[in-house]
């Protein structure tokens, strides 16, 4: 609840952001119309004469584009998680892909999209320091704070060289490019501050990429603080050619003092609010206060745009560095402050995937109107320019590589050749340069250089989407291809060993619940069987498994799954003693059930519990022969105790119930995309508002279960809903429910039950009054099932579906259990839990198929002999 709550705080405070930036674009757009409303001219110099749409669009309209990005988004997010080639696709490539057809539709039907194409009219007119300001302090932000500061420390001398004197020599590369290769004859001011431009890779592409493809933290580190710092060099070295470019002249001595200023001022004023905000968070660390979170979410969010926009504007010095070095002090004196790491991490997370989505997605519109104005000659000296720079990129690091080496100091840091192709051909660039290269347009539309202008848009933005659609996508082969995110031998035993300790796992956790859980006395233990052969093979056709790996297993300690210090002896006992207990499981003849399982539904049959596996609920006797009431006429039995009393216990009844549901949900016995997920719920909801006249919700969850089939509106309902029957059964009258809902209504007031009545500090009159009207609502679904024929055998059905849950939650447990404790990486989660995944979706769809097949069977079967009596 309170990560929930600091999740929305963060979202609230983008929000708010997120508002201002669009009315400040609202406003700038508002000035450029009204400042040419005759000419038919915008403030650049840009037709606009045949788009009226474009002068009267509100301001509100702005808000349309980037929530239409973010649903984009969020489809390839989604899509890229099911479909493996779409996840081979980088994000961010995907989402240039997106912005470049955005663009084409809306330049080449002229601002036929409507309003999204006003939209996109205000958005690609915004001011480029502004899409710096409102995107540039999240995005670097986000990513500082996630630095480790002993992987910072440790390389950041390397990442000082490639970023100082590396962005130096390639913003030199590139100015003998722009200035003697190019045939446009541009002046040196604006050749020197489009190879500043080039010279910034991008961290927020970087990052993410290498963290996908699972680098070596030295080397990620290095590629990724060599990103963020050389953002705030190379936008100090293009302020002091943008401000020549304007006409100012200055010396190199004040060239130097200004460079100065700007890079040891940025890092000093950062690294103060930095400080400052560990200290405050400090001051609201206490994890029993609950506004405490949200005081350090808040925090941050403002110490990012605050240390930025101060930095900038006020203070003259670089909004960047200010930004990075306030986040990186925070990593360092805040990290153990953090009331709700997962809490804080998750409203970061969601704010950089809206920062970039946007930004990216209005790149590739940017990109696609770019290539409108320019000649084909230009995209020829585009391929050149990729090419060159990349040249440039590797010139660049390996002059700088034998430096870089001396001041790593260690083996630890040394980096290899493989490392510098790596660092070369990860060098990607994005937004940052996309928001200079605007910068320069317009100063340069300014100037009457209209067409050098839309050069400089058309070279970045080409130039960035080449990077992306070329070296990000293909980065992750290059890495498998030099053998840089292959494990050490002694990782992949620990790996298959771990994968192999999962299926032991889930034969215990199957054993257990036989043992232990009445209610899965009855599963049907060679389905289950099956099951867990399909793990195993998970296991042997893992993709780190080699030849060598049978041998290891036999001979490498097995790694503590409780915190307990078990050997490899304890666990080959443990195999043994479950692969007894599996000989001992034969299946019973004919039915394919266990012995235990036959006695079960035996006794089941015999005293007729429908409810099966349970305890039966005898609550104390009422004593009988006083005056009859309303209540001892409706539900059968005499009341005591107060009105209120009865309120009060009824609503706590229901209050654990809720707890309860949400229990089954968690633990995997009532599948969250159930009908009875929402039903359940509800059902309680609804019966709270009626506690002062008793329990009631089986009444009002009993009209909500039955559905009529044929119905089309009720099909129509299906094919919208987000639920849907996981064991539906048809009954008579053409109707249908799914027998999920009711085998959890049952076991939720089961448990609710025998939990109330076992309470010591619970006691009096009314609680039993309030127990004997549950046994009553169950009473009535019992009563259901056994009208429509459903028994024992078809809910053994539903228990083997839910044991197969549970045994994946306990594997996932396990998994983020060995995650907390040290014992994988986050790399290595994501692989467990993948399979894990896959096994679920793998045994879902098979028990779901032989669960409605088999409950098919029996209630024809049950429905034949019912017939056959009543003949006889």
């Amino acid at each position: 609840e309170e990560e929930t709550s600091v999740l929305a705080m963060g979202l609230l405070r983008w929000l708010l952001v997120a508002g201002h930036l669009l009315l400040a674009l609202a406003a700038t757009e508002t000035a450029a119309t009204t400042a040419a409303p005759h000419t038919g001219t915008d403030s650049h110099g840009v037709d606009t004469s045949h788009d009226s749409h474009a002068v009267h669009s509100h301001p509100h309209v702005a808000l349309l584009f980037p929530f239409v990005s973010m649903l984009l988004g969020i489809m390839l997010t989604h899509l890229g998680s099911r479909w493996s080639f779409l996840a081979s696709i980088p994000y961010t490539v995907s989402l240039l892909i997106v912005g470049v057809f955005l663009g084409l539709f809306h330049v080449e039907t002229s601002g036929g999209l409507g309003t999204l194409s006003e939209s996109m009219t205000l958005w690609m007119a915004i001011d480029p320091h502004l899409l710096l300001f409102g995107f540039l302090p999240v995005l670097l932000f986000g990513d500082a704070m996630s630095i480790v500061w002993h992987d910072f420390q440790r390389t950041a001398a390397q990442c000082a060289i490639l970023a100082g004197p590396g962005v130096l020599i390639g913003t030199a590369l590139m100015f003998v490019v722009a200035k003697f290769i190019f045939p446009y004859g541009w002046t040196a001011y604006e050749c020197a501050a489009f190879g500043s431009v080039l010279a910034a890779t991008d961290p927020v592409a970087v990052v993410g990429l290498l963290k996908e493809m699972g680098a070596s933290r030295v080397l990620t580190m290095q590629i990724a603080g060599e990103s963020l710092l050389n953002d705030g060099v190379a936008i100090v070295v293009w302020l002091v050619f943008y401000d020549f470019m304007k006409g100012e002249e200055a010396g190199a001595g004040i060239i130097l003092v200004r460079f100065l200023q700007l890079a040891a001022g940025g890092i000093l004023f950062g690294a103060v609010c930095g400080l400052i905000g560990a200290r405050w968070m400090s001051l609201a660390s206490d994890r029993l206060v609950h506004t405490d979170s949200l005081v350090q979410v808040a925090l941050t969010i403002t110490i990012a745009y605050i240390s930025f926009f101060v930095g900038e504007n006020e203070l003259k010095v670089s909004g960047v560095l200010a930004t990075i070095f306030a986040a990186l002090m925070i990593s360092k004196y805040a990290t153990p402050l953090v009331v709700h790491k997962d809490g804080l991490g998750a409203v970061w997370h969601a704010m950089e995937y809206f920062g970039n989505t946007v930004l990216f997605t209005l790149c590739g519109v940017f990109s696609y109107e770019s290539c409108k104005k320019v000649e084909w000659a230009d995209f020829g000296w585009l391929i050149m320019l990729y090419l060159l720079a990349t040249m440039a990129r590797g010139l660049m690091i390996g002059m700088l590589w034998p430096l870089v080496n001396f001041a790593g100091g260690s083996d630890v840091t040394r980096t290899t050749w493989k490392e510098c192709l790596v660092m070369t051909w990860g060098g990607l660039r994005g937004a940052v340069g996309l928001a200079l290269a605007l910068s320069m347009r317009n100063l340069l539309i300014q100037q009457g250089k209209e067409y050098t202008a839309n050069l400089m848009v058309f070279f970045v933005s080409g130039f960035a989407t080449l990077t992306l659609l070329v070296n990000a996508t293909t980065c992750s082969a290059l890495l498998q291809a030099l053998e840089l995110t292959k494990p050490p031998e002694a990782q992949i035993v620990i790996l298959s060993t771990l994968r192999k300790l999962l299926v032991s796992i889930s034969k215990k956790a199957f054993t257990d619940s036989l043992a232990q859980d009445g209610r899965f006395k009855a599963v049907q233990a060679a389905e289950l069987d099956s099951l867990l052969e399909h793990l195993e093979s998970e296991h042997h056709d893992g993709k780190h498994r080699d030849h060598h790996e049978e041998d290891s297993l036999s001979n490498m300690a097995a790694i503590n799954l409780e915190g307990a210090n078990e050997d490899q002896e304890a666990i080959d006992q443990l195999q043994v003693a479950l692969e007894e207990e599996e000989l001992k499981q034969e299946p019973a003849a004919e039915t394919g059930t266990t012995p235990q399982a036959a006695e079960g539904e035996e006794k089941a049959k015999s005293k007729e519990h429908w409810w099966w596996g349970f305890e039966e609920v005898q609550p104390a006797q009422i004593q009988k022969g006083g005056p009859s009431s309303v209540f001892e006429k409706r539900f059968g039995f005499a009341v005591r105790g107060t009105h209120q009393e009865r309120v009060v216990y009824r609503k706590l009844y229901l209050s654990m119930l809720r707890a309860e549901y949400i229990r089954l949900m968690d633990c995997g016995m009532l599948p969250i995309r159930a009908e009875g997920a929402e039903l359940l719920l509800g059902s309680v909801d609804a019966a709270d508002d009626f506690a002062a006249l008793g329990l009631s919700d089986w009444k009002i969850l009993q009209p909500q279960l039955l559905k009529r089939r044929g119905s089309i509106l009720v099909k129509v309902r299906e094919m919208l809903s987000p639920y849907f029957a996981f064991a539906p059964v048809t009954v008579s009258g053409g109707l249908s429910f799914d027998l999920f809902t009711v085998v959890a209504f049952i076991d939720a007031h089961h448990t609710v039950c025998h939990r109330l009545m076992k309470s010591d500090g619970l006691s009096g009159d009314a609680r039993e009054d309030v127990i004997n009207e549950a046994c009553a609502e169950l009473e009535s679904a019992h009563t259901m099932l056994k009208d429509n024929h459903i028994g024992a055998p078809q809910i053994s059905k539903v228990r083997t579906m839910q044991l197969a849950t549970m045994l994946f939650e306990v594997q996932k447990d396990q998994v983020m259990r060995w995650q907390q404790q040290g014992v994988i990486s986050d790399k290595e989660t994501e692989e467990l839990l993948h399979n894990v995944k896959h096994g679920l979706d793998h045994s879902e769809e098979t028990l779901k198929k032989k669960v409605l097949n088999k409950i098919a069977k029996a209630r024809e079967t049950m429905m034949g002999k019912r017939l056959l009596v009543d003949t006889e």
